[in-house]
């Protein structure tokens, strides 16, 4: 593969450019930075935008030129944000520090409240048993995305890698709810978590918005992830025809930017 063709660098978040809910360690927001410079760049992940603020962009200059080569897609890709100088409407949503909101896909309240119910049904229904600490909330409400954690979203990550290692708890989860909700679409992220988007509105619908937007066709992007494995939340990625490379983690991640480099 052909680095030097891609345009722009997408990248996963947990697993990928850091540890699970865990900021870019100092050597990887260097490389970040370097990359900014020179290609776009887009993160796409499971968490809300506060928790991009908070793993991702905190350890980032806050420089405008640095800024509109980035383009962030929390919640698995429901939604976009661009920087403001980007071209994004100024009636569309604003967050802190200029960034705007370009599109967001929504699930109805009347949905989401019954998505709710479908997993707390599903996690009966598996007879697992819930560990009785809980760190943070279990089922949150994203409003474009319903995430379950088993062990609540702020567990230590320790916690997390030893809950669920080989995924069949959570595997058996989503086959449930696959056939309680099949007008949506159930995934696995993280190490805990299982999550439910519109149908169809996945990483790869993220993507393909991106192109849109960018104009850049796929054959010029480059995915890189740690779930790009069949029934992996970064596969869809992959089945959509972008080129994709499946990282160990963080380290194996650092290799491949500055290759790009």
């Amino acid at each position: 593969m052909n680095y030097q063709e891609k345009e722009l660098i997408i990248f996963d978040l947990d697993g990928t450019l850091a540890d699970s809910k865990s900021p870019l360690d100092n050597d990887m927001a260097d490389l970040i930075i370097e990359l900014l410079k020179k290609r776009k760049v887009a993160v796409i992940s499971g968490g809300m935008f506060i928790q991009f603020e908070k793993q991702f962009l905190s350890n980032l200059p806050a420089s405008t030129e640095l800024l509109k080569n980035l383009f962030l897609l929390p919640t698995t890709g429901t939604r976009m944000y661009a920087w403001k100088d980007r071209g994004i409407e100024k009636n569309s949503a604003e967050l802190s520090a200029g960034w705007h909101e370009g599109y967001s896909e929504n699930i109805s309240p009347e949905d989401r409240k019954n998505i709710i119910k479908c997993i707390e049904e599903a996690w009966v229904e598996t007879g697992f048993i819930l560990p009785e600490h809980v760190f943070g909330e279990r089922v949150e409400d994203r409003e474009s995305q319903i995430t379950f954690s088993a062990l609540g979203q702020q567990a230590p990550l320790e916690l997390k890698k030893a809950w669920d290692p080989d995924k069949s708890k959570r595997q058996a989860i989503v086959n449930i709810l696959k056939d309680k909700i099949p007008l949506f679409d159930v995934s696995m992220g993280g190490l805990t978590s299982v999550d439910v988007t519109i149908k169809g509105v996945n990483k790869a619908y993220g993507v393909n918005k991106l192109r849109d937007f960018l104009n850049i066709p796929l054959e010029r992007m480059l995915f890189i992830g740690d779930e790009v494995v069949p029934n992996g939340n970064d596969y869809s990625v992959k089945e959509d025809g972008v080129d994709c490379v499946n990282v160990s983690g963080k380290e194996q991640t650092k290799e491949i930017i500055k290759e790009l480099l």
